[in-house]
């Protein structure tokens, strides 16, 4: 039986309404879940991961814990598939050189406990390694650890639970080596003919590792001290949900804990080393002192507000998710409903306090317009109330006969001119839902690491944002770096934090974004290559498609001096992409990066870059123009109105403004000019 303090966390955070039972589940997704009061665990049962884990999630929470979770045998190709399944387990068997793997997943409250017995079939002696794979690189998490008092685990908290995976059999793994998001266990195996080996291991999962500690403790026979800190607000509010962790005397964090009920962060110790404490939970955060020297921590709150605007991303036949940021973290709610049935409402609720909420919105009818609300909860500090915004989901493809998107490039540093151009695409269109989305391709904010470069952007982009979904591409300025990813929710698809490049379609078309930042000797420039080729090959049925990215394969700005891209080669990626372009049919491909308006036709695709979002516009564009140049234009701030029918699709390129000195890039003349329009058939 579960502690109390356990379930109240649950069901206080992480549960709706509804509870399920257990009963695994074969979807149409090529996977199977047991699911709980507690967890849902999702497993492959098709493909070259049957029988792994494809996923560990609280009960009605939708990210997961872990990216996956599956392992191998040295020497060995399994092959896999269902054995049996009951109530709350499912058993896989496997095939192997001379090899069968027994492996069962069986789910019972916030465990899951795993079995595999692998059988040597062979006559003579096998020497092999069992590896272990726990991948978390699709995650955020605040803290890894994988030795406990110099016992090999795994720990993982995250910001919304704590994640362990530990032995059954012994005190200890033989070996985990940590890796980049990722962590491997080996395990070694000499089996004698037709001899069987058992690993027994179990994941738990609780709010913190703290207590996951504990319970190996405990599992193991270990003594603890258990050590407590009351954590109380100096507005009289509940720290309920807090994040503290304990640091060793060299400043590193030793085990993380939320704060219980009662105000307490309670801390399980097996040893007498002086540890420290102290709160630390996005931007609420105390100096550390002496876990044994007082009996409390008071916490300043500051005012909460939206850090990051809403703004909404992956639009689909039933839902829209809404990506925002507050400032300190707290429950939110978000109350939708049918812009002409305002008494229906749905409420979908971020039960656990977070400071990034990426909300999705999920069985909404297809074409329907919705108003939507956020109220972020007095979690710590004051409550926030949004406007009321208004977006449109995606009708079903075949009912789409024609649909309009958005394009605006780099925006960078000049937030005030990103301001004008999206207020002037506001004024211009009667009804900004009109644009089915925007496509963003790179350059957003001046530097990708700065949190309030990013806060400037989402401020800048809210008018169109909160109302239209963005689809966004890497830029050079992004950095590539973390904030992007924690700021975004978009498709699935491939590198970094599985969304470093994507695609989705919609209507007749076909949307790709890619990473023209990756560095072509590298492994990861080979793996996007084979995904985009595997991509063009499976979407060879749409009428259109669309390929964005941040650098153009050719230019004639020199602003910095001759560039790669003023030559008939291009940019290095030129050389891989556009030969998958002209096989598999590119119609359009859409850049930024050059602060201008440049054109090119070439194989049958149209090249257009499209730089004018507020950045400071280029200067000198003095390189010959290569045969397959159509235009380009400087010194304005533009946008594009892309329309798609049945069988064509018009471009018309807007300028809304045009500098007036390059030394003073805030200074502009207001215009409205169409400065280029083109047809694709």
């Amino acid at each position: 039986m579960k502690k109390s303090y356990f379930i109240f966390f649950f069901l206080f955070l992480f549960l709706s309404i509804t509870l399920f039972s257990v009963n695994p589940n074969i979807s149409q997704n090529n996977s199977c879940t047991l699911h709980n009061d507690y967890l849902k665990v999702e497993l492959f049962t098709d493909g070259e991961n049957v029988g792994f884990i494809k996923s560990v999630k609280l009960a009605n929470f939708d990210q997961s814990l872990i990216s996956n979770h599956k392992f191998l045998i040295s020497g060995s190709s399994l092959i896999s598939e269902i054995q049996e399944t009951s109530d709350n387990s499912i058993s896989f068997i496997s095939y192997g050189h001379e090899l069968e793997v027994l492996t069962k997943y069986t789910l019972e409250n916030n465990n899951i406990f795993i079995s595999t017995t692998i059988i040597n079939l062979s006559n003579k002696t096998k020497k092999s390694q069992l590896v272990e794979i726990i991948d978390y690189s699709d995650t955020f998490p605040f803290f890894s650890n994988t030795k406990l008092m110099n016992n090999h685990v795994f720990l993982l908290q995250q910001d919304y639970g704590g994640f362990g995976y530990l032995p059954l059999d012994k005190p200890s793994f033989y070996r985990i080596i940590p890796g980049n998001n990722m962590i491997s266990n080996i395990s070694i195996l000499t089996l004698n003919s037709n001899e069987k080996v058992t690993f027994n291991r179990v994941i738990k999962v609780e709010k913190s590792i703290a207590d996951i500690e504990k319970e190996y403790y405990e599992m193991h026979g270990i003594a603890f001290q258990t050590f407590g800190k009351k954590i109380q607000l100096n507005n009289g509010k509940s720290s309920q949900g807090i994040r503290v962790v304990l640091e060793d005397k060299l400043k590193k964090i030793r085990s993380v804990q939320i704060v219980d009920e009662n105000e307490m962060a309670l801390f399980f110790i097996p040893s007498n080393d002086d540890y420290q404490i102290k709160v630390d939970f996005g931007n609420l955060k105390t100096e550390s002192m002496s876990l044994l020297n007082s009996d409390y921590i008071i916490l300043d709150v500051p005012e909460n507000y939206f850090f990051y605007q809403p703004l909404l991303t992956n639009k689909s036949e039933n839902g829209i998710t809404v990506n925002f940021r507050t400032f300190i973290p707290a429950r939110a709610e978000i109350e939708v409903y049918l812009e002409n049935n305002p008494n229906d409402i749905l409420q979908t609720y971020d039960l656990i306090p977070m400071e990034y909420h990426h909300v999705s919105l999920q069985g909404l009818k297809p074409g329907g317009i919705y108003n939507y609300t956020i109220r972020v909860d007095d979690t710590y500090s004051n409550s926030l109330e949004s406007e009321t915004k208004s977006f449109q989901i995606k009708p079903y493809d075949e009912e789409i006969k024609s649909f309009n998107f958005l394009v605006y490039g780099d925006t960078q540093i000049y937030d005030y001119l990103h301001s004008y151009v999206v207020n002037r695409i506001i004024n211009d269109n009667s009804d900004i839902l009109n644009f089915a989305f925007v496509v963003k391709p790179g350059d957003h904010t001046e530097e990708g690491s700065s949190e309030k470069s990013w806060s400037n952007f989402f401020e800048s982009a809210y008018p169109i944002g909160s109302q239209v979904p963005y689809y966004t591409a890497l830029g050079n300025h992004e950095r590539n770096n973390e904030l992007y990813y924690r700021a975004f929710e978009l498709p699935r698809g491939g590198g970094d934090y599985s969304k470093r490049w994507y695609s989705f379609n919609y209507g007749n078309s076909h949307f790709i974004i890619l990473d023209s930042n990756i560095l072509e000797n590298t492994s990861l420039f080979q793996e996007q290559v084979k995904w985009l080729e595997n991509d063009l090959k499976n979407n060879q049925d749409s009428a259109f498609i669309f390929v964005a990215f941040h650098h153009p394969f050719w230019t004639t700005a020199t602003e910095y001096g001759p560039m790669d891209e003023n030559s008939p080669d291009g940019h290095y990626n030129t050389k891989y992409w556009l030969p998958l372009f002209k096989e598999y049919g590119v119609d359009v491909v859409i850049n930024g990066h050059i602060h201008a308006y440049e054109r090119y036709y070439k194989d049958g695709i149209m090249f257009i870059t499209t730089g004018g979002g507020g950045a400071k516009l280029n200067t000198d564009h003095s390189a010959e123009p290569l045969a397959w140049h159509i235009k380009h234009v400087l010194g304005k701030l533009h946008y594009i109105n892309f329309e798609v029918t049945e069988d064509s699709v018009k471009a018309t390129v807007i300028a809304v403004a045009e500098i007036i000195n390059p030394l003073f890039p805030n200074e502009y003349n207001e215009i409205n000019e169409i400065i280029d329009e083109f047809y694709i058939h």
